[in-house]
């Protein structure tokens, strides 16, 4: 997920396989990063599209946030809304940031998403000497002015889900909630859950606990198992090591866990559902404001389940031990969230 501090650099079990490879120097940036195809010169670029690239502070292919990120802008060079599209990551924030944000800037790339929400300065700093760019960046509150755009992450509507078929498949228990930090985004996901939960089950209860950073599994783990200790038997995590940690502690008790931003049913047996995060239809409205001319968007792209920016994976083991009638439950939520007959309140209390 978005960082609020530097990652530590853990290795581990269920991220090693998804480390990117064949990394290229960008060209006056000096960071390492990777770059989808050879640059154009701006007179190719101008007729052959807009040209999309996006900075991030790990590695892209995580299984989780970044690799949504990657995915998005591929679904959108494939179907031919954008003509290429330029990644770097490893990007810390600062002036590693500034001098990422400044290359592509300057290379003609637009929009220009900065995919962790405390880049939000370094956006700000570039933006200001190109006014004809926009970029993006994922605060998830709204903070926009001129040329410097927002984008929502309104997951809480896919956990809402995943509490309804959490509670239909457990016998009992309450819910642990983790996030990396306690912001309202991760907040709300744990409530709508625990909120969804209650549809099944009206007397469950909950928990949610701050792990203190978005990438470390094992202190995850160790919050997890001490919350099945109070009888935690549903989990659902905000941040990629606060789930992956969540995880390996459903694997351990025989609880449920859920996915974040990817389906990660191939990491667990234990892993009922994910959501992925359908980053193409986020990212396609800035695009589509490059091409308008429409510089200055003051925009938030606040984009959910009702334009298809989400989807509940279920996983395949366990479509047929979820009870009929909490299935019916399920799709008919479903339904009411796409079609916006329902809406899952953001509560951050």
């Amino acid at each position: 997920m978005r960082s609020s501090s530097r990652p530590r650099r853990r290795r581990h079990a269920l991220l090693a396989a998804t480390v990117v490879s064949a990394l290229l120097v960008l060209a006056g940036c000096g960071d390492a990063g990777r770059r989808d195809t050879a640059p154009a010169d701006d007179a190719a670029a101008a007729s052959a599209g807009p040209r999309l690239a996006i900075v991030y502070y790990p590695q892209f292919r995580d299984g989780s946030w970044g690799e949504a990120a990657l995915t998005g802008a591929q679904k959108l060079k494939d179907t031919g809304v954008i003509a290429d599209f330029a990644v770097q990551e490893n990007v810390n924030p600062g002036p590693d940031a500034v001098r990422a944000l400044r290359s592509f800037a300057e290379q003609g790339y637009n929009p220009i998403i900065a995919h962790s929400f405390n880049y939000g300065d370094n956006v700000k700093e570039v933006a200001a000497d190109f006014p004809g760019t926009i970029f993006a960046y994922a605060g998830g509150f709204g903070d926009v002015a001129a040329n410097v755009a927002d984008y929502s992450q309104p997951f809480w509507e896919a956990t809402y889900l995943e509490g309804i078929l959490g509670a239909g498949v457990t016998e009992g228990g309450n819910v642990a909630g983790a996030g990396g930090f306690d912001i309202p985004v991760c907040r709300a996901m744990y409530n709508a859950y625990l909120e969804g939960a209650r549809v099944v089950r009206p007397d469950t209860t909950g928990s949610f606990v701050a792990i203190g950073d978005w990438s470390d599994v094992q202190r995850a783990k160790e919050a997890a198992l001490a919350q099945a200790d109070e009888g935690a038997t549903m989990f659902v995590g905000c941040g990629q090591g606060p789930t992956f940690g969540q995880i390996e502690a459903a694997t351990e008790r025989g609880a449920v866990a859920n996915g974040y931003t990817g389906d990660m049913s191939g990491l667990s047996g234990q892993v009922l559902a994910s959501f992925t995060w359908n980053l193409d239809q986020v990212f396609a409205p800035m695009v589509a404001d490059v091409v308008a001319g429409n510089v200055n968007p003051t925009r938030y792209y606040e984009v959910g389940m009702t334009e298809n920016a989400m989807d509940v994976v279920i996983n395949p083991a366990w479509r047929d031990r979820i009870p009929a009638e909490v299935m019916a439950t399920y799709e008919q939520k479903l339904t009411e969230i796409r079609s916006g007959a329902f809406t899952v309140a953001m509560n951050t209390q």
